[in-house]
């Protein structure tokens, strides 16, 4: 399996689906997709976002994760992996399943409405693929979603600040980035010359830290500001200048993603998990419970959905 050891921790997984990969082979259940097509055409104008981001999200719950599960189809130049999967997920093709999901009434205008989401100005092909989060995927992808963090945390609110070298990361891709079957070396020599152009370039996002969730020495939760996030917001993990040059050629400053719902009068969070290995719900506060001082996760940004 194309794995990478950071893989064992929370990391951006639309990113890393490109540095490992996936060979997963298994049977293939089509029930989930019907179910999942079923959902679109029943979609109502009236429903509205957290609505439909439940329904839709729950389909996928228990689905195994898997790491750099989609690529650009057979046709593609480079990642021939499928271009629309329904039997696993990584936690960024988990969100754009989802988001594009709530957009369609039928299959072809979810396909559309996927790759509008997945790639910049529409064009299947890696090099305009939405690799990078906080450079990428969130800043091209404004149509349908606003950050919402200031609003969440008005006086709290931190930026988180790196520089993406996107040139030293296509130079760090491997031969197992690509669902290569032959000609592998020369492909990949190809794919390294085709990010040789780009430019080193500043990605900067606002953030919740988790200092304005959990007050104090004593560690309150500080109920007032969980209560002013949406549910249904799209919430990515928030590590400033993680460091990650040595191995991938770059430095990041998001880890993860996933949903977050309310449900019963409390958050969770819903999202495919690396640490469980399946797409899951955690109770949000005991999630973030887990990371103390010394961790490299400092907090959340949080984007509401515009249907």
């Amino acid at each position: 399996m194309k794995r990478h050891w950071l893989g064992y921790c929370f990391l951006v997984c639309g990113l890393f689906n490109q540095a490992n990969g996936s060979d997963v082979e298994h049977a293939y259940d089509p029930t989930i997709e019907r179910q999942f097509y079923q959902s679109l055409s029943t979609q109502t104008d009236s429903m509205d976002v957290a609505t439909r981001i439940e329904r839709l999200s729950h389909l996928f719950m228990g689905a195994p994760y898997v790491g750099g599960n989609a690529g650009e189809g057979p046709g593609g130049q480079f990642d021939k992996d499928p271009l629309i999967r329904f039997d696993v997920f990584d936690c960024t093709t988990y969100v754009e399943t989802v988001l594009a999901g709530i957009q369609s009434a039928s299959a072809g205008s979810f396909k559309d409405n996927l790759i509008r989401i997945r790639y910049q100005h529409g064009q299947v092909n890696f090099v305009q693929r939405n690799h990078f989060p906080s450079l990428d995927w969130l800043p091209n992808n404004r149509k349908i979603l606003q950050d919402i963090t200031g609003r969440v945390a008005p006086t709290q609110f931190q930026q988180a600040r790196t520089q993406i070298d996107r040139a030293a990361w296509y130079r760090h891709l491997s031969a197992k980035s690509i669902a290569c079957k032959q000609g592998c070396e020369a492909l990949l020599e190809r794919l390294h010359v085709t990010g040789q152009h780009f430019q080193v370039v500043q990605a900067d996002l606002p953030y919740v830290p988790l200092t304005a969730v959990f007050l104090g020495p004593d560690k309150q939760v500080n109920q007032a500001l969980l209560d002013r996030i949406p549910s249904g917001s799209v919430i990515n993990m928030v590590r400033p200048d993680w460091a990650l040059k040595k191995w991938i050629g770059t430095n990041l400053n998001v880890s993860h993603q996933g949903f977050v719902l309310r449900q019963d009068g409390r958050l969770i969070l819903r999202h495919a998990s690396v640490t469980h290995q399946q797409v899951v719900d955690e109770d949000f506060i005991d999630y973030f419970a887990q990371y103390d001082a010394s961790s490299s996760l400092k907090g959340f940004n949080l984007q509401s959905i515009r249907l």
